[in-house]
C-alpha cells in the first residue's frame, strides 16, 4: 500500500470516526435539553424551535423568565395546603 492510499482510508476513517462521536454528541445533547424542557413543565417538543434563527433566541428568552408550569402547579399546591408564600 503506498503512502497516498494509506493516507486516504486514514482520511475516510477519521471521518467516519469524527462524524460518529459527532452526532452522539448531539444526540446526548439534544435528549438533555428535552429532560429539562420537559422537567420544567412544558412539552419536550419544544427543542425543535432551537432550529429556527432569531425564533430560538426569543423562545429562549421567553422560557428564562415566564412562569414555568411547574412552578404554577407548585404554588397551587402550596395555597390549598395553605403554605405561606416563600417558601
Amino acid at each position: 500500500m503506498d503512502d497516498s492510499s494509506r493516507n486516504e482510508v486514514l482520511a475516510w476513517l477519521g471521518s467516519g470516526i469524527g462524524i460518529t462521536i459527532a452526532v452522539v454528541v448531539w444526540l446526548v445533547f439534544f435528549i438533555a435539553y428535552v429532560r429539562i424542557i420537559q422537567k420544567a413543565g412544558y412539552s419536550g417538543w419544544w427543542i425543535l424551535i432551537g432550529l429556527v434563527p432569531v425564533v430560538n433566541v426569543i423562545m429562549f428568552l421567553v422560557f428564562a423568565y415566564s412562569r414555568w408550569p411547574v412552578q404554577r402547579e407548585n404554588d397551587e399546591l402550596r395555597a390549598r395546603l395553605g403554605v405561606p408564600p416563600g417558601y
